[in-house]
């Protein structure tokens, strides 16, 4: 085997990696998030108020790293600032719902694990991961198409 050879080869598994993790780190966060909104809207003893400044935190993180990798010369600030606010509230949500998720898991396992309801939304996060890839690979087709008449 080249060099050449071993370099495309090595790239490949790099890459393959670094996907199959993203999917499985995007997959566990969006099952804790389906969780915290279980948690959430049944009547469980969450307490959401003592968390909700680091949630803050974490979108204001998010908010200036965004700004700091997306904003160049190039690009639209006003374009720049819509997509960062909006990655942040995501971020926001995101954060939380799956924080919740988790303290509910704590809280009342036997209504999550034992009835096999972590099951149905490992499912449902894996469907959403894969859109989400999907939407990620797609999204210029929509930023340009001009709207149907």
């Amino acid at each position: 085997m080249g060099v050449r050879a071993r370099l495309v080869d090595g790239l490949r598994r790099t890459v393959a990696t670094r996907m199959a993790l993203g999917v499985i780190v995007l997959s566990v966060l969006l099952t804790a998030s389906f969780v915290g909104l279980l948690g959430l809207i049944s009547s469980a003893p969450l307490d959401v108020g003592s968390r909700l400044p680091a949630y803050v935190l974490v979108m204001g993180i998010v908010f200036v790293v965004g700004i700091v990798r997306l904003d160049t010369p190039e690009r639209d600030g006003a374009t720049v600032l819509v997509a960062v606010a909006g990655l942040s509230v995501l971020a926001l949500v995101l954060t939380g719902l799956a924080t919740e998720g988790a303290f509910y898991t704590a809280l009342r396992p036997d209504q999550v694990i034992t009835s096999q309801l972590i099951l149905y939304f490992g499912a449902a996060g894996l469907v959403c991961t894969g859109v989400v890839i999907w939407a990620l690979h797609h999204w210029r087709e929509f930023a340009s198409s001009a709207p149907a008449e």
